[in-house]
């Protein structure tokens, strides 16, 4: 799970955004109008040339949503009403589509979710092949993306940003060089310095890092738990909010555990705490959060308009300046450096192919036995 149920940082916005844009694009149908219903996959070229007059997005970075919907309407005029939703977890979207969906036109969705989605036929392929939301992609992410969000050559995912999943954050000032290791967290010279997450897939995924198995697909189960167990009171807590998290961090309440690199980036240069991520040698885990339109969507038109505008360039670096999320682009450092500092900017070197992992979506048999695991840890 990427997902940040509360990434509010520069800015703060919820629910409906109206306003009407300048320079236009192209041409607008009209919210309500009798018009042809077109999938996205079927949309010819981009910008699109015609489109409805209202999108409804749910998207967990609020402070991007903002600045994105601003921008947007001014290159299309005419969708005058972007109804933005956060939510704090997956399954509230999910849940919908389940229902059939008739309502939601564009969600920001976490890596397993866009796998179940499209397990169940709830999302719609994109015509990535006329986008440039997914020419700017770098060589990772699209090859990520075709093989796990590809479906008999077609493709039902675009990665928005890429995430440490978790960081392996740190404070700088009580470590005098990096951690080098998960292993840091069984350290009992830290015992009541450092915090785990309540969540079995990153837990015990760090836990098959650090006795050398596989995270996506460990070989022994006892072992995970046995360690865990042995860790478990060197906790201060089992975090799940994000934004009390980074705030142990700001407090110095804790000096090390797991985390996300937007919220460490957040606590660094918004909050001027002493917080950095180090690389552990066992590897980095990541995943992606990603634009998708799910099957039914009222708008697709609109829909595939907000992912092409959001995904090209600018609207992606400007993610990383509001919220510390990472774009999955090319040439990242110096498209960054046009709106950030360099220091800013280095915060996002970690994208080294050798040292990273992708959470990939777990078989049901590992995820039942990680929660059968992390159920007995938390109980104790």
């Amino acid at each position: 799970m990427a997902y940040d149920g509360n990434h509010a940082s520069r800015r703060s916005v919820l629910g409906a955004v109206g306003g009407a844009g300048a320079a236009a694009l192209a041409g607008c149908l009209g919210g309500g109008d009798d018009i042809e219903y077109v999938r996205p996959i079927e949309i010819e070229s981009f910008p699109v040339e015609e489109y409805e007059s209202e999108v409804n997005v749910w998207n967990w970075y609020t402070d991007w949503v903002d600045w994105h919907t601003d921008e947007f309407q001014e290159s299309y005029e005419g969708i005058d009403r972007v109804y933005s939703q956060a939510y704090s977890g997956p399954s509230e979207w999910y849940s919908r589509l389940e229902a059939g969906n008739d309502e939601i036109d564009n969600i920001c969705a976490t890596n397993e979710w866009v796998v179940r989605a499209m397990d169940n036929d709830y999302l719609e392929p994109l015509p990535v092949e006329q986008m440039e939301a997914w020419d700017v992609l770098d060589p990772l992410a699209r090859e990520d993306a075709e093989e796990y969000y590809g479906r008999d050559g077609e493709v039902y995912a675009i990665p928005e940003s890429i995430v440490m999943q978790p960081s392996l954050t740190y404070n700088t000032e009580y470590f005098s060089s990096p951690p080098d290791s998960w292993g840091v967290l069984w350290d009992e010279d830290l015992a009541g310095m450092m915090f785990m997450e309540d969540w079995p897939e990153v837990s015990c995924r760090i836990a098959a890092l650090y006795t050398g198995q596989d995270p996506n697909d460990p070989d022994d189960f006892e072992e995970i738990e046995e360690v865990l167990m042995q860790q478990r009171d060197l906790n201060v807590t089992y975090w799940n909010e994000f934004s009390s998290a980074m705030e142990m961090f700001i407090d110095e309440e804790v000096v090390v555990g797991p985390l996300r690199d937007g919220r460490t980036w957040m606590a660094q240069f918004l909050n001027d705490a002493p917080i950095d991520y180090a690389v552990p040698e066992e590897g980095m885990m990541y995943t992606y959060d990603n634009f998708v339109i799910p099957t039914g969507a009222p708008n697709p038109r609109a829909s595939a308009a907000w992912i092409e505008h959001g995904g090209q360039i600018p609207s992606r670096v400007q993610l990383f300046a509001e919220m510390g999320y990472v774009p999955p682009i090319e040439n990242l450092e110096d498209e960054l450096t046009e709106v950030v500092s360099e220091e800013e900017a280095a915060f996002a070197d970690w994208l080294d192919p050798d040292e990273l992992i992708f959470v990939e979506p777990l078989d049901e048999e590992t995820l039942d036995r990680y929660d059968e695991i992390w159920t007995t840890v938390v109980a104790g």
